[in-house]
């Protein structure tokens, strides 16, 4: 058994916030073949949220099994595919998982809503994204999910912030955002759009 296998063994069988911290790299360099295989099956136990954590392993192996996973998963209201689908546009570079985690949006719980915003942000930009995050600022009710679409909407606008002048409108156009007036955040959203 090499150090690295017994490393990681140590932080798989880990609990609680230390469990919840992940795997340290090093894990996985020096593991032998055996080890290896051993490793991403217990990975694959763990996903979602190991899914980083096997591309680091075995980057084609892992895009197999998480897409089959991803498929599996889509749809729950109380599920976590929108993790496996940032990670798969991450590794893969398929904007066809940006766009199952917008499709899948309106399915997830309200708790769930706001992860999910922040998760897509994680995406590359395009005009899906940015038509998404308009869609939850104009029709969301979660308010979670409204700021968080509000705040990526404005980066993707590349609102700045950096003057105490520049803050004040930001923290303007972001409460206008969020108002309960979708004629207010129509047109702040046109007005940024000009710019």
């Amino acid at each position: 058994m090499t150090a690295a296998f017994e490393k990681f063994m140590r932080q798989h069988d880990m609990t609680g916030s230390e469990k919840a911290d992940g795997y340290s790299p090093d894990v996985f360099i020096g593991l032998n073949d055996r080890e290896k295989d051993c490793v991403f099956k217990l990975l694959t136990d763990e996903l979602p949220w190991s899914a980083e954590w096997l591309f680091s392993l075995d980057a084609e192996k892992a895009s197999t099994v998480v897409k089959e996973k991803e498929e599996e998963l889509r749809g729950r209201s109380y599920g976590d595919v929108y993790m496996l689908q940032q990670v798969l546009v991450k590794f893969t570079g398929d904007l066809i998982y940006q766009k199952h985690m917008i499709e899948d949006y309106p399915c997830y719980d309200d708790r769930l809503k706001a992860r999910v915003v922040d998760a897509i942000e994680c995406t590359p930009a395009s005009a899906a994204k940015i038509s998404f995050l308009k869609q939850v600022i104009l029709t969301e009710t979660n308010a979670d999910a409204v700021a968080s679409a509000s705040i990526h909407f404005l980066d993707a606008m590349k609102i700045p912030e950096k003057t105490e002048e520049e803050k004040k409108e930001y923290s303007r156009l972001f409460d206008e955002l969020r108002s309960d007036d979708v004629n207010v955040k129509l047109r702040v959203i046109a007005k940024l759009e000009k710019r």
